[in-house]
């Protein structure tokens, strides 16, 4: 029996985790390197054409902007609390499909957890998500 031990790094060279733009992340104040999942970052940042077809014009920039600073806001604002690993936050975004230009609320998590090398990061994921293994 084999086991397949997955870092950071692999899990962002695969796909499983999308690194976050390092300057939005740095303008939204971060405290640590941040990722995302790759269902996040479909949901929450992405595009797809289909958008354009009904006239909805997004950026993907503005939105990781609008997420990372949903994130960051936070943690900032549990900052010195007894908060606990995983902290639950909210933002509207508009599906990035076109199927709506209603905004939407969204429920995710923002995990720190220790990096490759012990440095500590941060990975923004859905409540039913766990970090790459």
């Amino acid at each position: 029996m084999t086991s397949t031990i997955s870092t950071r790094a692999h899990a962002i060279e695969t796909g499983a985790l999308i690194e976050a733009d390092t300057s939005i992340a740095a303008e939204a104040e971060f405290p640590a390197p941040v990722a995302m999942t790759g269902a996040v970052y479909q949901d929450c940042i992405a595009v797809h054409p289909e958008a354009y077809a009904y006239g909805i014009r997004l950026d993907e920039a503005e939105r990781e902007w609008d997420l990372l600073s949903a994130a960051s806001r936070a943690i900032n604002d549990a900052a010195g609390t007894s908060r606990p690993p995983r902290l639950a936050f909210s933002l509207y975004r508009v599906p990035g499909d076109g199927s709506t230009r209603k905004p939407q609320r969204v429920t995710l998590v923002a995990e720190v957890s220790p990096g490759d090398n012990g440095e500590r990061v941060i990975t923004i994921m859905r409540p039913s998500e766990h970090l790459p293994q």
